[in-house]
């Protein structure tokens, strides 16, 4: 029986990760993509894939929704002779925001379980499942490696993220599973910020290399480090954002939260 390698992305209907997505399909995994509540970007990301594609729709806030996709990876492997898990990505994120002064309890307990709680326990979870060779990606961000206090919790999750990756590669390296984290910097995801000049030339500030990214820049960091290229890899970080965590010559402080905040 042939194997079919099988990649779950979360957040796979934003920006990043419908290419990652399209990335890993079209080097020959079946995918099983989550995302939160666009049930439109899901049906079109899904009928540009084809039979290969599987949705689960959760809310990552929750452990109810982080169960139900383990739910459902393992259900999508039982039913499909041959698939056999290969990659996770952790690419859901509740993206920039809140300030220092401004964030309130029940913000800060929502980005750390979507950012933060939701990666750590679809990981524990699915490199049960994991033969050896998989591998997990988890997305990070620059803005953890700069002072931004307008965005701080999102940059202290992102933070948490990146320590799970060091922390977690040692726990899973017996096992023949590797880990590792991509920093994307400001990336284009088709939000109507990205349209405007004074804004994107904002954001090109931050980069040593000017401009910023776009989703394909990433999804090719992703490919790279699950792929067999990468087999001595591990507990460590892909930096896309440009040169951006050399040093930021923008107005970090004011944060970029009121630009572009959405769930992804």
């Amino acid at each position: 029986m042939t194997e079919k390698h099988v990649a779950v992305v979360t957040g796979a209907t934003g920006g990043i990760g419908a290419a990652i997505c399209r990335r890993l399909h079209a080097d020959g995994y079946a995918i099983v993509a989550h995302y939160r509540g666009d049930h439109d970007a899901a049906q079109a990301l899904a009928s540009s894939l084809g039979a290969d594609c599987h949705l689960v729709s959760a809310d990552l806030s929750t452990m109810s929704g982080v169960n139900r996709v383990l739910a459902s990876v393992n259900d999508v492997l039982e039913r499909h002779d041959g698939y056999v898990l290969r990659a996770l990505v952790n690419n859901a994120a509740k993206l920039l925001g809140p300030s220092f002064f401004d964030a309130t309890a029940d913000q800060f307990d929502e980005y750390v379980s979507i950012n933060m709680r939701a990666p750590f326990f679809l990981a524990q979870g699915l490199t049960r499942s994991m033969l050896p060779g998989g591998s997990v990606v988890n997305i990070s961000s620059a803005s953890t490696h700069f002072s931004s206090p307008g965005d701080i919790v999102y940059a202290m999750s992102k933070a948490g993220v990146e320590s799970l990756t060091r922390n977690m590669a040692e726990a899973i390296a017996p096992r023949g599973l590797r880990v590792n984290t991509v920093i994307p910097g400001f990336t284009d995801n088709g939000h109507p910020a990205f349209r405007d000049p004074e804004v994107r030339r904002y954001m090109s500030s931050f980069s040593v290399l000017g401009d910023v990214a776009t989703p394909e820049t990433v999804a090719h960091a992703v490919a790279f480090l699950i792929s067999d290229d990468a087999n001595r890899t591990t507990g460590t970080t892909v930096d896309v954002s440009g040169g951006s965590t050399l040093g930021a010559r923008g107005d970090r402080a004011a944060g970029v939260g009121s630009l572009l905040r959405h769930d992804a």
